[in-house]
């Protein structure tokens, strides 16, 4: 078995895979890791309050912030008081790191990078802190698995098969990739809006959804 470290194609995987119900074993057979490999995984990154929630973009972030600061220094420990208000003030909506790292520059003229929040998020989780509960989280609690006849069915649904193809190419402004993510207990709903072209994000909560 080659060595190599989880990249975030992995983690999106098992993602994936845990909310559809699968094993570990299977997992980690289908990515060529151990059992213990991709448990380590999910136990590390997992949320305590958020039992069977996994999140690949955050723990990919985190993961890449990491091996970066091996390299480059720990840059979320220079982040100033006045900084880390700013912050904390904008994670108490639900800000993403990504938009909270442009609305520094924007309005304040201060630049922390958004893998830079993420990191500062992860280390104070670490140190016992609740900064990671306001984050826009994208995994959803493991389920098992269902037939395809019991899932719901989206009435109209126009396929992403009919994207036109000037979308792939990323010139165009106004082509999105929308994703919902569910809070705990499904009582919350966050719609997020990314242009393929430029990355502009936009996130905004939503009520109950019900589907006919």
């Amino acid at each position: 078995m080659i060595y190599r470290h989880l990249n975030e194609k992995d983690r999106f995987y098992i993602e994936q895979r845990l909310s559809e119900g699968d094993s570990l074993r299977s997992i980690a057979r289908a990515l060529g890791f151990s059992p213990s490999t991709i448990s380590r995984e999910i136990k590390r990154h997992t949320p305590i309050d958020f039992k069977g929630l996994y999140c690949h973009r955050l723990t990919s972030r985190c993961a890449q912030e990491k091996r970066a600061n091996a390299k480059q220094g720990q840059a979320f420990q220079q982040i100033s008081e006045e900084e880390k208000m700013l912050i904390h003030q904008r994670l108490s909506t639900h800000t993403s790191p990504d938009v909270i790292s442009q609305e520094l520059i924007r309005e304040h003229n201060i630049q922390v990078s958004e893998s830079t929040i993420y990191r500062y998020i992860y280390d104070d989780r670490e140190r016992g802190g609740e900064l990671y509960k306001n984050l826009p989280h994208s995994g959803k609690p493991y389920k098992k698995k269902v037939s395809r006849g019991d899932q719901t069915k989206i009435p109209n649904r126009v396929g992403i098969e009919q994207r036109p193809a000037i979308a792939d190419e990323k010139t165009e402004f106004g082509h999105f990739e929308i994703d919902t993510i569910v809070g705990r207990d499904h009582q919350s709903y966050l719609l997020t809006l990314v242009d393929k072209a430029n990355n502009v994000s936009v996130a905004t909560s939503v009520g109950i959804l019900h589907i006919q």
